[in-house]
Formats: structure tokens, C-alpha cells, sequence
């Protein structure tokens, strides 16, 4: 009898530590698939392939899929913008595709991670590449599981959504500080003014308009910050006294010249200006 119930033990304490196994492992399984917060994910429900390219319906979001649309300032559709899902929780894996010929775009997210979706667009002006960046309609990051909905606009000017600088290019210039009239007095950058004249469209295609404004100082240097990238005519005053100007390293002084931002690093554009008052 006490034989009988000691194996009688055994075969129960072995069925509960092989249970504990089975829970431990679909435990780990939840953990590694992400279900274990966003609920199961059916096969038949995860739509395309990692990187999948395609045109976005208007159903609303769809889960485990970044979708959008990517326009200009016009409201045109941007073909070839490049999108990106970066994937918060391991370095460099980012998922990236291009917009469409509607501009639309679509990734799969289907994994157990949190994404933040970033576009630029890539386009050629005057002669120079540039790689500018888009600003969302929702910078917010998302669970990949549940998906997302992340429409971009090319926009020349405005605060970028990531708070880092503005969407437009600076102006940017070193002043010669020696007045010919009066050797004791020394000049001011913010007595500057910088007139630009749109030489042609602006890198969107769009007319531009003509920008006249007082220089102040930014962390960059004194000019002006958040300027449509274009080909600009710019001259400059001081105080109502016409100032020559040349661009920084090289060249004559001139009462103008016609300049078009340089890059500065990836997706940071400047001019750079020397402006002097004239001499005799």
C-alpha cells in the first residue's frame, strides 16, 4: 500500500515539472514573438514580406504593416522617397523601402519590436544630390504587431519634427569687422541684412519668394537659419551701407553673388558668405 502511493507521487510530481516545462517554453516562445503583449497574430493576417513595396488601401491601420503616403508641399506624390523602420530595440536593422509612382509605401513589421519611421527624399538640383528629410504626420514610435499609419510631406522650411534644426538650409557668413570711415569702431553682424532673390525654381520646383532679413547669431555662426535650399542672387547691407560680397574661400568681392547651398553633412546644407564694406 505505502509502496503504491509513493510511485503513485512520483508519476504526479513528474507530470507537474513536465507541465512547468511546456509553460516556461511557450512562455519564451510569447516572449520571442511578441505575443505575449499584442495578442496572437494569425499567419493568414500578416500581409507581404520584410521590405515589401506596394500601394497602401484606406482601410485604416493595419497590424504588423507600416504604411503612408508621401506628397510634396502641393499635395503632388513623391516617387522614389525613401522610407525607413528603424527598429528601436536592435542597432542597424533598419527596414527600408521606396515610394511608389502614387507615393505610397508599405513595410512589413510583423516582429516583437518597437519602430519609429523616418523618409527622405533624394533628388537632384542644379547639378548636386541632396538627401533632405520628410516631416510626419505622426512622429510617434509604434509596436511593430499592431502597425501604423505614417504619411510624410516634403516641406522646404519649418522646425523639423525630431527638434533638431529646421527643414530649410542657413545662410551663413563671416563679416569683416573694420570699417573703412572710422578704424576705431568695429562692425556688428546683427546690423546685417541679407537680401535673396530665387535664381529659378526652388529644389522642389516650386517659384520661391524673396527673402530680406536682419542676420542674428545661431550656434552655427550669425546669418540665416531655416532658408528654402535654392539657387539665390544674394547681396547684403550694413546699417544702409551696401556691403561686398563673396563666397567664403575663394573669388572676388563683388555687390552680389549667385550661390547654391553646399552640404555640410548628410542632410545639413549651407551657404557661407564673406561680406566687407567696400574700401576707397
Amino acid at each position: 500500500m505505502a509502496c503504491g502511493f509513493q510511485v503513485a507521487c512520483k508519476i504526479t510530481i513528474l507530470a507537474w515539472r513536465d507541465m512547468g516545462k511546456r509553460l516556461m517554453i511557450c512562455v519564451l516562445l510569447m516572449a520571442l514573438t511578441g505575443c505575449g503583449t499584442t495578442g496572437i497574430i494569425n499567419e493568414d493576417r500578416a500581409s507581404g514580406s520584410v521590405g515589401q513595396e506596394g500601394s497602401v488601401d484606406d482601410g485604416g491601420i493595419e497590424p504588423g504593416v507600416l504604411k503612408g503616403r508621401v506628397i510634396d508641399a502641393a499635395g503632388r506624390p513623391i516617387e522614389g522617397a525613401e522610407i525607413a523602420a528603424d527598429n528601436q530595440l536592435l542597432y542597424n536593422s533598419n527596414l527600408i523601402v521606396r515610394t511608389d509612382g502614387d507615393g505610397s509605401y508599405r513595410i512589413d513589421t510583423n516582429i516583437g519590436a518597437t519602430f519609429h519611421a523616418t523618409g527622405t527624399v533624394i533628388t537632384q538640383y542644379n547639378g548636386q544630390e541632396y538627401r533632405l528629410s520628410l516631416a510626419p504626420d505622426d512622429d510617434a514610435s509604434f509596436a511593430g504587431p499592431s502597425g501604423a499609419i505614417r504619411n510624410f510631406t516634403w516641406k522646404l522650411s519649418g522646425k523639423r519634427a525630431d527638434g533638431l534644426g529646421f527643414y530649410g538650409g542657413k545662410v551663413l557668413f563671416h563679416l569683416d569687422m573694420t570699417d573703412p570711415l572710422d578704424p576705431n569702431v568695429f562692425l556688428e553682424d546683427e546690423k546685417v541684412q541679407l537680401s535673396l532673390t530665387p535664381e529659378g525654381p526652388l529644389i522642389d520646383g516650386s517659384a520661391g519668394s524673396p527673402i530680406v532679413a536682419m542676420a542674428t547669431r545661431n550656434p552655427d555662426g550669425s546669418g540665416l537659419e531655416d532658408v528654402p535650399i535654392g539657387r539665390y542672387r544674394i547681396t547684403a547691407d550694413y546699417a544702409g551701407r551696401p556691403l561686398a560680397v563673396k563666397l567664403r574661400g575663394g573669388g572676388d568681392y563683388a555687390e552680389e553673388v549667385t550661390a547654391d547651398f553646399a552640404p555640410i553633412m548628410t542632410g545639413v546644407y549651407w551657404i557661407e558668405l564673406e561680406l566687407a564694406l567696400p574700401r576707397g
